[in-house]
């Protein structure tokens, strides 16, 4: 699976079908679109609804039938022999492509009652448990997997993580240090123990340990990224760009790699070239916070500011919690003539929020409420001219009547 333990939410839908110049799904005449019937008493207008709700119907067919025709060798060699370990790890492997996470670790809970040690099963287990946040459980299920295990990369990788992500650094430095202790030619092993580091902001301690992992797997890309991401975080940009160039060479499909590679171009103000690493980032994991606040500090480079704003709002839904995109934010808003309200200048300043809030259910962006903000303020300014002409005729119209009244009285 990906090293990555957070779903990736995107979703594409294919085309129902192309129109002409005027707006009529192709294939239907003139005669059809006024009215006539195409012989089988059903006007054009009919015809061409029922042709494109056909095809969103196959389209949900489609995809039911994938999940049924991938399911179904595994159902029927379960049917034979129902202890089947690999069969039923192989059906919880298809609920999880579907992202269907509770039934693919019910699966998975049975292959392993079946071969309670088998290091791909428990690792799937572990991984499938962080997608439902479920992180003690995972780690459970990794530190049971590198006992029986102890040089599996993977499960050092997202032990770590984990661990850092639940502010547990000095329980994630001594478990990889017992285990150099043990074992000194862990690679994995060494990678987490430079991980910890770099989060801790040690950098050059960091380079050491991921160094001695590419001493033990000179392939192991992942520590390549992170000896760049230390090295960059030095200011050594031209040794970072080496070690995220290397990194690509074995892996040219890693979303963080890419985006290492774009904020190293812009420190080095190549603003187009970040903007295409970035770009690159996103076409590969379109839900990376770190891939759009990237793309957003290019278009800043190359002062399209609006395009930045756009990025760094989309950063905000992914991630509340972004404290660099909110600062960036700020900073773009103010280029545009924008200020910010002094409630979201508090939560930019201010500790991150408890609860993240979901991507769905946020409120507009700032960008939006802006443009809200600006047609009040437009409309206040039509009212306010408004009523000074209305002042200014009723003077009129009050000078008017007194010249009048003066004349009236002369004639008396």
């Amino acid at each position: 699976m990906a090293n990555d333990f957070k779903e990736n939410r995107s979703g594409r839908t294919g085309k129902l079908g192309r129109a002409n110049k005027i707006g009529k799904p192709d294939g239907i005449s003139k005669t059809d679109e006024a009215g006539k019937t195409d012989g089988t008493g059903r006007t054009g207008k009919e015809t061409g609804r029922k042709k494109s709700t056909g095809r969103a119907d196959k389209a949900i067919e489609t995809a039911y039938d994938r999940l049924n025709k991938a399911l179904k060798p595994y159902e029927k060699a379960i049917e034979k022999k129902p202890d089947d370990a690999a069969a039923l790890a192989g059906k919880a492997s298809v609920f999880l492509r579907h992202r269907m996470y509770k039934e693919s670790l019910k699966t998975f809970g049975k292959a392993l009652e079946v071969e309670p040690e088998n290091p791909r099963y428990l690792y799937e287990k572990g991984f499938v448990l962080l997608q439902l946040n479920r992180d003690e459980a995972a780690l459970q299920s990794f530190d049971r997997l590198l006992e029986i295990k102890p040089d599996s990369d993977k499960a050092w990788n997202l032990k770590t993580s984990v661990l850092c992500r639940l502010k547990q650094h000095e329980k994630a430095l001594t478990d990889s240090e017992k285990a150099l202790v043990a074992n000194p030619k862990l690679a994995g092993a060494w990678h987490a123990k430079g991980y910890v580091l770099a989060e801790l902001g040690r950098y050059e301690e960091a380079i050491e340990a991921y160094e001695a992992a590419l001493k033990r797997n000179p392939n192991l890309a992942r520590a390549l990224v992170g000896k760049g991401f230390a090295l960059y975080s030095l200011n050594r940009p031209v040794e970072a760009m080496i070690a995220y160039d290397a990194a690509l060479k074995i892996n040219p499909d890693n979303a963080n790699t890419w985006v290492g590679k774009g904020l190293v171009h812009f420190k080095l103000g190549k603003y187009k070239r970040s903007l295409a690493a970035c770009s690159k980032a996103i076409s590969i994991k379109p839900d990376s916070a770190d891939a759009w606040y990237c793309k957003g500090m290019a278009f800043s480079g190359l002062d399209k500011n609006e395009e930045a704003l756009e990025a760094l709002e989309r950063v905000l839904r992914l991630n509340p919690d972004h404290i660099e995109a909110r600062k960036a934010r700020a900073s773009v808003s103010s280029k545009l003539g924008i200020y910010l309200d002094k409630y979201e200048e508090e939560r930019m300043e201010e500790e991150k929020p408890k609860v993240k809030r979901s991507v769905w259910t946020r409120k507009k962006p700032t960008s939006e409420i802006i443009k809200k903000i600006r047609g009040q303020e437009r409309e206040k300014r039509g009212k306010g001219s408004e009523k000074s002409v209305r002042v200014g005729k009723g003077h009129k119209t009050g000078e008017s009547k007194k010249i009048t009244a003066t004349r009236r009285e002369k004639k008396k």
